[in-house]
């Protein structure tokens, strides 16, 4: 089960750098809350599309190939991502608002779950 939820969290976060790196505008402007953390920034939509990316194909890979430290890398960006998103809150607490829902839902919590996920995770023993 626990290998499954990590390949699904692997999936979301692709999806998500894919759609940053391919639509971008797109991204900014129908992603709940994005639109309210500041201007269009092309250049660094791409830039975070791309870390998505890598480190979901990180992931995956380390996923497919059994490699433990592997995956631990490719969930660093991620889980460094998610806790930068929570001292946001302590700078500026908006609870209850759109983009403090977005980041709880969609970036702290799935951050959480992949990072715990990933230290967690054992190698098969015929890997």
């Amino acid at each position: 089960m626990k290998h499954r939820v990590l390949w699904g969290l692997t999936g979301f976060y692709l999806l998500i750098g894919l759609y940053m790196i391919i639509s971008p505008r797109g991204f900014y402007e129908h992603a709940p809350g994005v639109s309210e953390t500041g201007p269009y920034n092309r250049h660094f939509l791409f830039d975070v599309g791309f870390a998505f990316t890598v480190s979901a194909l990180g992931i995956a890979f380390g996923l497919r190939k059994h490699v433990k430290p592997v995956i631990i890398l490719g969930t660093a960006w991620l889980a460094m991502h998610g806790l930068f998103h929570m001292v946001l809150w302590i700078g500026h607490p908006h609870p209850g608002s759109v983009p403090a829902l977005v980041d709880l839902v969609v970036v702290v919590l799935p951050a959480i779950a992949l990072s715990y996920l990933s230290a967690t995770y054992k190698e098969p023993q015929d890997a």
